[in-house]
């Protein structure tokens, strides 16, 4: 059972708080150095000298937006996905290799054609409130995702299960294909082999909830702190909405208490106001704005505190196949796409921080088509293809709408589209939102032209093809731009129950090919994680899908602080 630790908690909490500022020096590990090209596959770690003290401390941890949700089932973003891995657990995580390995699970089984996935539960977890993890706790949060009334958007990573689509449509009461054995052990049956399932495994809206909260608190369960409970390694005690959360580690963890003392997630919307908390010792890390990054790699101390890495993350901009002036006009698509100077875009605004988007999938992901070139800056081009359209020079075509959300540098990116456009007679108004409501006007499919940003969720490309671009999760699931083509719809389902890998290779290529001509995205660039991180921490591991400032990968229950 949970034991209770609040005086304590309490204690720290206000010692954590009172910070001190960051020092030179990072005690020898990565950080040293700030190497801002530093890459590769494997994580980038904070380390020590091996001869240093632990020391108590809170982990301050910056974040650009309140979470929409904690409600495993109902997530959809970055923000509300990272608070909520702290808190909850699922049977399956990614390393920061990139490998899938037990988290829930102390192993698994598959049969031959890859159809039937047997789980054995780890014994002795327990939910915050003090009960007993068991399998049947995850047959029924599965089932509410599936549940028509709960009105998950990720039913998606679920639906593949044997029986799923008839328990959507009411026409089971059960899913066939989830079946519980005994108290720690749980049976999935796929109706069709599925090759990155263990990915879908590894995804939050898999995680387990507790029934007897649901049915307690209905709609406002993980929306306070007395109504929510998990098996993470921390445990929600405060939301002030907008300013902050805090947690306290979970000293029954089943994996061992974590090494800090809580989580403190700080609600900072500008990158500036995140860099001076930061400064100040009120943040342990922080993203560092483009215009200032020359100033601090020139800076003899703080230069030694930075740590990048690439990302599987794009920013690009979507069209709504389903709206004018875009509907079956891939020639406008493609104008727009060759109008961009993303060099300026990459080297000038946003100062080297991020690297050019030359495919959808991004580069360090299995499947990368590295033959793929880009969209090329090229005005002559755009202007052809307007006359393609329909449009020559603009002609008969109204002001088109961008909507993006209110996070720098969006709004510094978006003014260099529409500079752009304007130079071929596209005339571009901007609409500027908060996160929320960004997240709403794009799944109710409101604007023709809109931001799209994505975090590989796991590293493979069903990720984004499927996810993003296949003709059945349009709107909310993932397809924002409500593309559609039978062809390449056809080759992601064959590529999905292909086990070997240079086939699903192959049959992703084709396929991407395909919606790469076609142009649902305008290509931007793909994100570098370029953080600061103070000199006193240690053990922070950041990998390939881990987003500034909220690195979701993140497992902050290994961190610790040097003195």
């Amino acid at each position: 059972m949970r034991k209770l630790y609040l005086l304590a908690f309490a204690a720290i909490l206000l010692l954590g708080l009172t910070g001190c500022p960051a020092a030179p020096g990072p005690g020898g590990g990565e950080l040293g150095g700030g190497d801002p090209s530093a890459g590769g596959t494997e994580p980038l770690v904070t380390g020590g000298n091996g001869e240093e003290t632990m020391v108590a401390g809170i982990y301050k941890f910056p974040l650009d937006t309140d979470p929409p949700t904690l409600d495993p089932a109902k997530v959809t973003d970055t923000v509300s996905d990272k608070v909520i891995r702290s808190i909850f657990d699922g049977l399956v995580k990614i390393s920061p290799e990139g490998e899938y390995i037990p988290a829930l699970a102390e192993s698994w089984d598959v049969n031959e054609n890859g159809t039937t996935w047997t789980f054995h539960i780890k014994e002795n977890v327990y939910f915050h409130h003090g009960r007993l993890l068991t399998a049947a706790d995850f047959a029924y949060s599965w089932k509410r995702v599936l549940d028509p009334a709960t009105a998950s958007p990720r039913t998606w990573v679920l639906d593949r299960i044997l029986g799923a689509s008839e328990f959507m449509a009411g026409e089971a009461q059960d899913v066939e294909g989830i079946e519980v054995v005994d108290d720690l052990t749980i049976r999935v049956t796929l109706a069709e082999p599925f090759a990155p399932f263990l990915g879908l495994m590894a995804m939050s809206s898999t995680f387990a909830v507790p029934q007897e909260y649901i049915e307690e608190w209905g709609s406002a369960f993980a929306s306070e702190p007395a109504a929510t409970s998990g098996t993470g390694p921390f445990i929600l005690r405060q939301w002030e909405h907008n300013n902050y959360l805090l947690l306290e580690s979970n000293e029954e963890y089943f994996a061992g208490a974590p090494k800090v003392d809580g989580l403190r997630y700080s609600i900072i919307a500008e990158p500036l106001g995140r860099l001076q908390e930061f400064r100040a010792g009120n943040l342990h890390h922080t993203d560092i704005p483009p215009d200032l990054l020359p100033d601090i790699m020139a800076d003899e101390e703080e230069s030694q505190l930075i740590v990048q890495r690439p990302l599987m993350d794009v920013y690009n901009l979507g069209f709504n196949c389903e709206k004018e002036p875009f509907k079956d006009n891939p020639a406008l698509r493609q104008a727009f796409c060759h109008a961009i100077d993303r060099d300026y875009l990459i080297n000038t605004v946003l100062n080297g921080l991020v690297t050019e988007a030359m495919s959808i999938v991004p580069d360090g992901i299995f499947g990368y088509d590295a033959g793929l070139d880009g969209y090329e800056y090229n005005e002559t081009r755009a202007r052809e293809l307007l006359v393609e359209a329909g449009y020559p020079n603009g002609e008969g075509l109204e002001e088109i709408t961008l909507y993006y959300d209110s996070r720098p540098p969006r709004p510094d990116i978006c003014q260099v589209v529409q500079q752009n456009l304007a130079r071929i007679g596209v005339n571009i108004n901007l609409r500027q939102l908060e996160w929320a409501s960004f997240l709403e006007a794009v799944d109710a499919g409101e604007p023709a032209f809109f931001q799209l940003t994505w975090l590989a969720d796991y590293p493979d490309p069903e990720n984004f093809l499927f996810v993003l671009l296949h003709s059945s999760q349009w709107g909310p699931p993932g397809n924002s731009t409500r593309y559609s083509n039978p062809e390449f719809d056809a080759l992601v389902d064959e590529a999905g129950v292909i086990t070997d890998r240079d086939e699903r290779w192959e049959l992703y290529g084709e396929a991407e090919r395909i919606a790469y001509d076609e142009a649902p995205w305008l290509l931007l660039f793909w994100n570098k994680c370029t953080i600061l991180v103070a000199p006193e921490v240690r053990d922070l591991e950041i990998t390939a899908l881990d987003r500034p400032p909220v690195l979701p990968a993140v497992e902050i229950e290994h961190v610790w602080f040097a003195e």
